[in-house]
């Protein structure tokens, strides 16, 4: 095949800094329809042909490319990557990793597209030699890719074979809101990473590694699409931020057209019965004394925990959030003993429960609960369920109680990412059906999943099992604590444990005839048109 050439203009003077710049790590962020994305493609291929020969004669290069979930990357990422870089060039591979082997001339270059929704992509990435790596959507992405990501670079070409002529990750992204990493990276929010930076890079100039003036990392902004610097304008049609801006919230518009930090409620919310005004407390909820705390958990590569107490009068206070990223179990485990001790001292732990996956074994054949148990002595178990609906019931029907006057589920501001959740992170991405909008059978999996993962195990375990279930009235008693059926009373310590009881699908047979309906593929309440 004879050479065959790509023409490219950079959209802006943000984006051509953003190619031209030497950073190991880099990001360009702005509004949509900036140019951000074909910047980060322009800039692996222009890495590629940047590439010294190897000893037969050839560039090599390998790189990847990384994306939320496998129907964004395939319908986005990818169809953007082939209007730039046709099937033609080379061989491209459908079959799981996507993968791009790119052949022009002297230009022998492996692309592969992973997706995080995808196990075997995620341990793809962790095991990979690259050259380089791409983040597209970076505000979809935990740090710990990004953590993982700038190990896993540089390494190919070996250096017996030349080595890398540039390595590094890049990221491109629509403003996230103020929590995530990009934010608090770009601002300078965390002072010991800036300083930490700042001596990597002095420690790298000195012995000769990175030039004078070259940062390790570099982030830049775009215009306002709505500003008469607006980038990538000639390629757009006349009017396009105007349009784009129509019908729009004040949130939309500040986000995806002038580019600003802001958090957007995106899909269908999973609880629509939540009022941050009535179940947000507006001070910080202090623990009750002599009542225990609760704790519900979620595991896997960002576990999170939710702390809780449950009243008397069968109200929920949630206390406090625990959220890591990219953190194992017993690592997980200390920083719960951390939590406790910081700010429940005086409260005894009357109940944990987490994802029934942690009675699975993992790698080093201990099961998650074991570690967990004997590291903090809290008497983990599996939650009565884990079918989602059984889960989802457990929060919502809570949500609608009022107690008292008071509403049966109440939230402390100090829990940010599960609040942030209710209102809208913990959501049903919206997808494209024949018979116009809908949503995922599923929540969305994100960073505020977690977290209410952890919270549905919570208030399954804690008593609300058995009052989905109809086995228990609503308001029980003043005397009884939780639900039967749910494990010991933990107000009654020195009582005898009762087991939790499992759900079987007889059970979620009889329970889904009583509700009169099957498993929903869209939001109930909403029938096909979102809108």
């Amino acid at each position: 095949m004879a050479d065959q050439f790509v023409i490219y203009q950079p959209p802006g003077p943000v984006a051509k800094a953003f190619l031209e710049s030497g950073a190991f790590i880099r990001s360009i962020m702005g509004p949509i329809g900036s140019g951000k994305s074909v910047a980060c493609i322009i800039e692996l291929l222009r890495r590629a042909h940047m590439q010294v020969k190897g000893p037969d004669g050839l560039r090599h290069t390998r790189f990847a490319v990384v994306r939320n979930t496998y129907p964004d990357l395939k319908n986005t990422t990818l169809k953007s990557w082939l209007d730039w870089m046709p099937a033609s060039f080379g061989k491209l591979t459908m079959s799981s990793p996507i993968t791009h082997r790119v052949t022009n001339g002297d230009i022998d270059m492996e692309v592969i597209f992973l997706a995080l929704d995808r196990d075997e992509d995620v341990r793809k990435l962790m095991s990979l030699e690259l050259t380089g790596l791409w983040i597209n959507e970076a505000r979809y992405i935990p740090k710990s890719i990004l953590d993982g990501a700038t190990g896993r670079v540089g390494r190919y070409p070996s250096v017996r074979d030349g080595g890398c002529t540039w390595a590094g990750v890049i990221l491109d992204t629509n403003p996230p809101d103020t929590e995530h990493f990009i934010y608090r990276l770009a601002e300078g929010i965390d002072l010991d990473m800036v300083e930490q930076t700042r001596k990597l890079e002095d420690e790298l100039r000195l012995k000769g590694i990175i030039g004078p003036n070259q940062p390790l990392m570099e982030f830049f902004k775009q215009p306002s699409g709505l500003s008469p610097e607006a980038e990538n304008i000639p390629n757009l049609r006349p009017g396009y931020y105007s349009f784009a801006s129509v019908g729009k919230t004040e949130d939309y518009v500040k986000v995806y057209v002038r580019g600003e930090y802001g958090f957007v409620i995106e899909g269908k919310p999973v609880y629509p019965n939540y009022r941050d005004s009535l179940h947000t407390a507006k001070e910080k909820i202090e623990p009750l004394p002599g009542i225990p705390i609760m704790v519900g958990a979620d595991f896997g590569l960002t576990p999170a925990a939710l702390f809780a107490q449950r009243t008397p009068s069968g109200r929920w206070l949630i206390l406090s959030e625990l959220v890591t990223d990219d953190c194992g179990v017993t690592r997980f485990a200390e920083l719960l003993l951390a939590h406790k001790a910081a700010n429940y001292p005086d409260n005894d732990i009357g109940g944990a429960w987490g994802d029934p996956a942690g009675r699975a074994r993992g790698p080093d054949e201990e099961a998650v609960f074991t570690i967990l148990n004997n590291i903090t002595g809290w008497g983990f178990r599996s939650a009565p369920s884990n079918d989602i609906d059984l889960r989802l019931e457990s929060v919502t029907l809570p949500l609608n109680r009022l107690i008292d006057g008071l509403p049966a589920v109440h939230v402390s501001p100090t829990c940010v990412v599960y609040r942030k959740g209710f209102i809208s992170g913990y959501h049903y991405k919206l997808v494209q059906a024949s018979n116009g909008a809908s949503v995922h059978e599923t929540p969305a999996k994100n960073k505020y999943s977690h977290i209410h993962d952890a919270g549905q195990y919570l208030f399954l375990g804690g008593g609300e099992y058995e009052i989905v279930l109809g086995k228990t009235a609503r308001h029980k008693p003043r005397v009884q604590i939780t639900a039967p059926g749910t494990g010991g009373d933990p107000f009654m310590p020195d009582g005898p444990e009762v087991q939790p009881t499992h759900t079987n699908e007889k059970t979620m047979r009889e329970w889904r005839t009583a509700r009169g309906q099957k498993p929903l593929a869209i939001a109930a309440g909403t029938g096909s048109d979102v809108y």
